[in-house]
């Protein structure tokens, strides 16, 4: 197991190259490369150059940068016109990735609120459809995609079961996995959302066991999506980590955490400094 960020937690303004830098020289060992950097490369004059020189900027550092947040897509929506654009932006998001050496993007299992049973199994369906296309876009760039987690309830969300939203349980994860049946299919375990969700982290990476393929990792008070470092909220990071050890994991522990907003970059530095010592404590390395 080694220690990772997603490169949101510098603020926006420090280019791209120098996260990767200020990452590795406060300790980290890899990291997530964050939705809004993914956006700058590819919004970028020469977005297959931006992806080269952040590949490039890795490897010099000997940083692992295993995966990247797509964009959040309505992966089961009635909508045809928005389901095709938004997998055509991910294939475009696939590839710039692949070209920036990540191998692994995380998605949402999210979709529509279909007001009828009849409704709701359309959804299913078209979920089931929308990730075995992303699976095979992935394949192509020897990729794989990692679905993750959500949480209960989302706002006023409601539905043909209620406030229920789908993806807030593992099994509703492996559902999707089984059905699509892909080898490049796997899942994200984020902790924040299975703490206001309400289940133990334990019990959720043992649930998961060798389909974890990707981690999102931050605390919260079990009330709102704080994404704070983890001791610092409510979340039983002792048997957490017992369990990532019981299923054998060795990837990275991804701190999906963002920048102390309002402070110097010095400050910022020695904020960071300090999430990877205590991580290294928690995680035991």
């Amino acid at each position: 197991m080694y220690i990772g960020a997603t490169t949101h937690i510098i603020l926006d303004e420090v280019p791209l190259p120098d996260v990767l830098r200020m990452m590795a020289d406060t300790g980290f060992d890899g990291g997530e490369l964050a939705l809004r950097h993914l956006r700058a490369i590819m919004e970028a004059d020469n977005p297959e150059a931006e992806a080269e020189v952040f590949r490039a900027t890795a490897e010099e550092l000997g940083m692992r940068i295993p995966q990247v947040h797509l964009s959040v897509a309505k992966m089961g929506s009635l909508d045809e016109e928005q389901l095709s654009a938004d997998l055509a932006r991910m294939e475009r998001e696939i590839e710039l990735s692949a070209l920036a050496g990540i191998e692994i993007g995380v998605l949402h299992p999210v979709g529509g609120f279909p007001a009828t049973l009849a409704e709701y199994r359309r959804v299913q369906q078209i979920r089931i459809d929308s990730f075995s296309r992303a699976c095979e876009i992935a394949a192509s760039h020897d990729c794989r995609i990692a679905i993750e987690n959500t949480y209960d309830p989302h706002g006023d969300e409601t539905s043909a079961i209620g406030r229920r939203r789908f993806g807030a349980t593992i099994i509703d994860l492996h559902q999707v996995i089984d059905a699509v049946d892909a080898d490049n299919f796997g899942i994200c375990i984020d902790s924040g959302h299975t703490n206001l969700f309400g289940l133990p982290l334990g019990e959720a990476f043992r649930q998961t066991g060798e389909r974890l393929i990707a981690t999102h990792v931050h605390d919260n008070h079990g009330a709102i999506d704080e994404h704070i470092e983890p001791t610092r909220g409510t979340i039983d990071w002792e048997d957490g980590i017992a369990a990532l050890n019981e299923i054998g994991w060795e990837g990275i522990f991804n701190l999906e955490i963002g920048p102390a907003e309002g402070q110097p970059i010095e400050v910022q530095l020695m904020r960071m400094e300090h999430v990877v010592a205590m991580t290294r404590w928690l995680i035991g390395i």
